[in-house]
């Protein structure tokens, strides 16, 4: 039988010949059905990876997934995302929220996290089995506390099978008392006499029964004593078998010695020379160890068993088994040390090469001070570059003060990092230091540069402030005036954000062009994909649904085959925001269950809350409520870090709206008691318009809206006014649009049809169909039933591509409408002349510049327009548009634009 393969998620160790079928453990481990923990527990070497490899394979009829731990699953954030994405390899809809960076900066308790994935596998239908191999890496607290609890609560149709090499740090008791506990231990893994021949016989030798008991009594069945024993026999004499010390962990150096011994001397070089790596493939090794034949030699090393391991993940990259490699790096150090920090500075160089920065940091560790410091300047540009802050703050935040303040490369980058970061008190320390030194930074770097201080301490006033820092106009001067290229580019994002703030976003938009384009060239990704976001939410707010599609759907072209990074984070967010706009939820929510595991601290702000408040909503419009309170009651402990006024009026409105579509009447009052809707009230906070502020408009929808659930529609419809007169004034038209659709239900729940039904045709007119959207269904409740019945009373035509896009909301009254003998309309029925100027209307030309484009008159412009709505059976321009995309092949361009803007 020929060994398994190992899953993608876990090491695969690389013996030759095969392995042996431990066909009792194997139906032991059947047993596992019938607990909530299957620990497997015993000494590394023992057979509990190959194990539960053959285990997974052996029982492909169960639903399993396998992850193999590391040392960097130490990190909860990371171990928890890990454990995510297997599950979703096998449970699609898996929740992957239970825990992220953000969770880990607002100190989320471990109760919390494992009453998530109790939730989580709760809605798991049919058994699964959880194999974590290695468990022994996972030994944060929270991590053993969150396993702790859910093996307590496990629903009874999961089950986890855990190897370790040491016993987990939560009590057993309950469950060994509640038999819900399989502890398989070193005893259980010890070979019998036959497996000890079977494994001789693999490497072409013959053992009699007497030999084989004396290996096991020497090595008291240890898998890999064992292994070691006849590896070494197989390359010596049987001999050895005589004279072998079976215990740990002298059997490794007998065989290690056995091994060197016999290498010749380049594979005896080798493989010295490649302990010093962490990870290597043959690439690296070529390049360091100056040689061309590394692929040759590791696959000889994997023939002769040498405790090759294959990376998880990472084609081509081995590492040797820990047991061999702690042997081989105290050889390496008595054999030739002068070699060892000529090694990780070659390899840190070429690891650098090839963008493999962490790594390459921790070569650059092991050397003298000055490498590591070239090496982390070399990392910081390329992280700011990139948007990796989180790894900026974890490498250079530890370093000493001066060397931090000494080296402009470091502390840039380092100051930057913290305030993306919403580490403000952190990046305010480093700047006080630098005032000690006279507003300018000692020593060295890229950014030595008088302006560079006081552009960091602007740049944290606008970000720890927002919307209550004002920038004056000494300000703006030197924003617009710094000498140095890069801080140039990087000022003229904050100034398009500054006015995005303000809702000043025509500046925004100007702004956000000129950053995007010299971000482009300077190799600035992460910061270039802040201004399209800039651009896009800039290109939604005033209205143009259009243009901030088109802009959406190319931004996420350019990273559609490109790494998960900060950039890719960005366009992903855009793309899952339109495709909710277009109705496209099932789209939406898989995007951003994407994005959950991904989004950390160093993401902005805008990009937190927006991948939170639409993935909740998403989930509650599909009925799982509980999963979109638990992010809601997230995103609120994320955001008391800050001074996020306008985004908590933005979780207030999203916490009222789900309890009102649910009906949930107690919970709103809660909700509104919260949030100080009365005592905002009381101060007559949205009393008259005002400048155009996010937070306060937010608070105001959400206080209309607890205000209907009252009854008091009046003062509602006041609200609704005061908050519509302010965000037409300031040009905020696509907020302006949501509010007058809550003023149309409002109108529509007081009686007055014929007022709602004006509005509903005013907005029609003035907004176009394109930008009522799914958004402003959800967030206007009762808007969808009524234009429903405007439509079928014919007060209202809504052209058949919109009722296609929008058919679960409008499926009743299509299907009634389609009992009925419906006229027909074709674009064949237009003369050359119609389809000139609907092609013409397509590019958005007004009438004017369409007579002007033909040579006719105006008015026989407006003549040919309404023969053409005529024909096509619609009622104005937007609803052409809408048909002429929909079934016509002119200008194809253009009907990509716009069919592409509802489909």
């Amino acid at each position: 039988m020929t060994g398994p393969s190992a899953p993608s998620s876990s090491a695969r160790t690389i013996l030759p010949g095969k392995r042996i079928a431990r066909r009792e453990l194997q139906s032991l481990l059947d047993r596992s059905h019938d607990f909530a923990l299957t620990l497997l527990l015993a000494p590394a070497g023992s057979g509990k990876s190959t194990l539960l490899q053959q285990w997974q394979q052996h029982r492909s009829d169960l639903r399993s997934v396998l992850l193999g731990l590391d040392a960097s699953d130490g990190d909860p954030a990371h171990f928890f995302r890990r454990l995510g994405e297997v599950l979703r390899q096998v449970v699609p809809q898996f929740d992957t929220v239970s825990y992220n960076a953000l969770s880990a900066e607002i100190s989320l308790p471990a109760i919390s996290v494992a009453e998530s994935l109790e939730q989580a596998f709760a809605i798991v239908k049919g058994p699964l089995y959880v194999l974590l191999d290695d468990f022994q890496h996972a030994r944060h607290p929270l991590i053993q506390q969150v396993i702790a609890l859910l093996l307590e609560r496990l629903p009874a149709h999961v089950h986890f099978v855990v190897a370790s090499r040491t016993h987990p740090d939560f009590s057993l008791s309950r469950l060994k008392l509640e038999d819900r506990l399989l502890l398989i231990d070193a005893h259980d893994l010890r070979l019998a006499t036959s497996q000890v021949q079977e494994l001789a016989q693999q490497l072409d030798m013959t053992l009699e029964e007497d030999e084989a008991e004396h290996l096991l009594a020497l090595t008291e069945g240890w898998m890999a004593g064992v292994k070691i024993a006849l590896l070494a026999a197989a390359r010596s004499s049987q001999q050895v078998l005589r004279d072998f010390n079976g215990q740990q962990p002298e059997v490794v150096d007998y065989f290690a010695h056995v091994v060197l011994r016999d290498l010749a001397p380049a594979m005896h070089d080798f493989v010295l020379g490649t302990s010093a790596f962490g990870q290597f493939n043959a690439a690296l090794c070529d390049a360091v160890l100056e040689r061309q034949d590394s692929a040759r030699l590791i696959d000889v090393i994997a023939s002769q068993g040498m405790f090759l391991q294959s990376v998880s993940g990472r084609t081509g990259w081995y590492r040797y088994h820990p047991l061999f490699q702690d042997f081989l790096k105290n050889r390496l150090s008595i054999e030739m040390p002068e070699r060892i920090e000529t090694l990780h500075v070659a390899a840190s160089e070429w690891l650098l090469s090839q963008n493999e920065t962490e790594m390459a940091l921790q070569h650059a560790s092991e050397c003298h001070h000055g490498h590591f410091r070239q090496s982390l300047r070399e990392g910081c540009a390329r992280w700011l570059h990139s948007g990796d802050y989180a790894a900026i703050i974890r490498w250079a935040g530890p370093l000493p003060d001066q060397e931090v303040t000494g080296d402009s490369d470091i502390c840039f980058p380092l100051i930057g990092a913290l305030i993306f970061s919403r580490r403000f008190n952190q990046a305010r320390y480093y700047l006080d230091l630098i005032k000690e030194q006279e507003n300018t930074f000692t020593g060295r770097g890229r950014f030595m540069d008088d302006s560079t201080p006081k552009f960091l301490e602007i740049m944290l006033q606008l970000f720890q402030h927002e919307t209550d820092f004002l920038m004056n106009a000494d300000e703006e001067v030197l924003l617009n005036s710094c000498r140095h290229h890069d801080i140039r580019a990087f000022s003229l994002a904050m100034l398009a954000y500054h006015r995005l703030l303000q809702a000043n976003f025509s500046q925004a938009t100007q702004y956000a062009l000129q950053a995007k384009t010299v971000l482009a060239q300077l190799g600035y990704e992460y910061l270039e994909s802040y201004a399209d976001l800039i651009l896009i939410m800039s290109d939604r707010n005033t209205g143009n649904p259009v243009a901030a599609i088109q802009r959406a759907e190319s931004f996420m072209e350019r990273y559609r085959d490109k790494p998960q990074n900060p950039a890719w984070i960005n366009a992903t967010l855009a793309l899952a925001v339109v495709r909710y706009e277009q109705n496209r939820l099932e789209t939406a929510r898989q995007l951003c269950e994407e994005l959950m595991p991904l989004v950390n601290t160093a993401c902005a702000t805008e990009v937190i809350v927006t991948t939170y408040l639409t993935l909740s909503r998403l989930l509650s419009l599909h009925g799982e409520h509980t999963r979109a309170a638990r992010l809601l009651l997230q995103l609120q402990r994320i955001l008391l870090l800050g001074n996020y006024e306008r985004f908590m009026g933005q979780v207030a409105f999203e916490e009222i709206l789900q309890a009102y579509t649910r009906g949930q009447h107690d919970q709103i009052e809660r909700i509104a008691t919260q949030h100080q809707l009365p005592e905002r009230l009381a101060r007559h906070t949205w009393h008259a318009a005002r400048n155009y502020e996010e937070g306060w408009e937010r608070y105001g929808l959400a206080a209309a809206l607890w205000l209907r659930h009252k009854g008091k529609l009046a003062e509602a419809g006041q609200i609704l006014s005061v908050l519509s007169a302010t965000s037409r004034r300031c040009g905020v038209m696509a907020r302006a649009l949501i509010i007058d659709a809550n003023l149309v239900v409002i109108q529509h729940l007081r009686g007055d049809q014929k007022g709602a039904l004006q509005v509903q045709q005013r907005l029609i007119e003035e907004h176009g169909l394109i930008c009522i959207n799914r958004i402003v269904y959800d967030e206007a409740p009762g808007l969808v039933d009524i234009i429903r019945q405007a439509h079928a009373r014919q007060q209202i035509v809504l052209p058949d591509i919109y009722l296609q896009v929008f058919r679960d909301s409008f499926r009743q009254e299509h299907a009634e409408a389609g009992t009925e003998t419906a006229p027909s309309y074709s674009m064949a029925t237009l003369t050359s002349k119609e389809m000139e100027i609907l092609e013409l209307l397509q590019q958005g030309m007004s009438n004017n510049e369409i007579s002007q484009a033909t040579g006719v008159a105006l008015s026989t412009t407006k003549w040919h327009l309404k023969n053409i709505f005529a024909k096509l059976g619609v009622a104005n321009r937007t609803a052409a548009i809408l048909r002429a995309s929909q079934r016509s092949a002119l200008s194809l361009g253009m009907a990509v634009m716009q069919l592409g803007a509802l489909l």
